[in-house]
């Protein structure tokens, strides 16, 4: 198995309009996250919360099977 890069986490989760919350940075679904009401595109999130999440993908995505 190949290991993700940043390359990859950053195509993932900007993938098509997926948006996620400004405050707990779940992606928007129904119903979801921590009820508040404001949705942004990966990219317009804040630097730290990108970051974190980047790296939360990799940890998950590099350790599953390895």
């Amino acid at each position: 198995m190949t290991k993700l890069t940043r390359q990859d986490a950053i195509k993932d989760l900007s993938h098509g309009d997926c948006q996620y919350c400004c405050y707990c940075t779940e992606p928007k679904t129904y119903g979801s996250c921590c009820g508040e009401n404001h949705f942004v595109p990966f990219e317009d999130l804040y630097e730290e919360d990108k970051e974190a999440m980047i790296e939360e993908y990799l940890t998950q995505g590099n350790s599953n099977g390895t």
